[in-house]
């Protein structure tokens, strides 16, 4: 059983108190990261429940997933935003439970990270709003806390004529700071160790600060994680790169 995924996965679990039948297979594939065999099963489960928010949940966090692992550019797009239909859908039922949220803030910024600077920027706020949420509703969830870091450190590193554009969509532009991207992602790194994301993020985070010793210790440890899906094979690729360069 894949650790990283199970840790990912049991504070959803933990909460669903209908269908419990039904979800005890499709769980455990999703733990086990069958992510196409949930597909079918949780399509004819949402026809027959098109409003259950744990149903929604489950297939937003399948497709998800399944961006993650998709190979083609397109592919990656497409899944992403079935990723996002569904979880907006359970949203819109139910925003004030937490996972709900967490997964939408997930399903959000994924689908905004490929546009262009102007629409980042416009979901910026918002994206910042809903993960301070999560982090109040479930402090002990490693997720929004790593969102933040990156938030914080891609705000922190937009240049000019980003933050001129930012200066036009916002009275009062949002601001971000690689002190607050530090501490965010090491809040991250101190729920979860053994996610290679984490490691990545916060060293870049250091290079930034001039702590490239920090960066380089923290990328060595990366590299020896666990990358199952396209997105980590990039961060290890990077981090790789620096430690060679470095040692």
């Amino acid at each position: 059983m894949n650790l990283l995924f199970k840790f990912f996965f049991i504070t959803l679990f933990i909460y669903s108190k209908v269908f419990t039948q039904d979800f005890s297979k499709i769980d455990k594939d999703l733990i086990d990261l069958n992510f196409h065999k949930t597909l079918i099963p949780l399509e004819e489960l949402n026809i027959s429940y098109p409003n259950n928010k744990d149903v929604l949940l489950r297939l937003s966090i399948t497709y998800h997933y399944l961006s993650e692992m998709a190979i083609q550019k397109k592919e990656d797009k497409e899944y992403a935003q079935e990723a996002f239909k569904y979880i907006e859908h359970a949203y819109n039922l139910n925003y004030e439970d937490p996972n709900v949220l967490k997964w939408y803030v997930i399903a959000l910024g994924k689908t905004v990270e490929e546009e262009s600077i102007r629409k980042q920027i416009e979901q910026s706020k918002n994206i910042e709003q809903l993960s301070l949420k999560v982090i109040e509703l479930l402090p002990e969830d490693e997720f929004c806390y790593n969102i933040m870091g990156q938030w914080h450190y891609k705000l922190a590193s937009l240049g000019k004529a980003s933050r001129r554009i930012a200066s036009f969509i916002f009275s009062e532009p949002p601001q971000g700071s690689f002190e607050q991207a530090r501490y965010f992602l090491e809040k991250s790194l101190e729920i979860n160790p053994n996610y290679i994301g984490t490691y990545y993020w916060l060293g870049k985070t250091h290079l930034k600060l001039g702590n490239n010793e920090k960066a380089f210790n923290l990328f060595n440890k990366g590299i020896l994680l666990e990358r199952p899906f396209k997105r980590e094979e990039k961060l290890f690729q990077d981090m790789n790169n620096f430690v060679k360069k470095n040692n």
